[in-house]
């Protein structure tokens, strides 16, 4: 069972590290864009907030694991 448990949650860390990446990309992007170009990407707000409660919930599953506190 150890053999299936392992790396599925090496996944899920993959996949929080993918979440906090794409949401510093978002943010940055449409900061610079909206403050140096006057413009932004509409779709930027809505996706990093779906990145942030994604990570809040897989966070909570790998860190149960750990029997860490999130």
């Amino acid at each position: 069972m150890q053999k299936i448990i392992h790396p599925f949650f090496k996944l899920l860390d993959l996949l929080i590290v993918a979440c906090m990446i794409a949401m510093v990309f978002m943010v940055f992007g449409n900061v610079v864009l909206r403050y140096g170009f006057n413009s932004g990407i509409d779709v930027s707000d809505e996706m990093s907030r779906y990145c942030f409660i994604w990570l809040t919930y897989i966070g909570a599953m790998v860190a149960m694991r750990e029997k860490g506190h999130l």
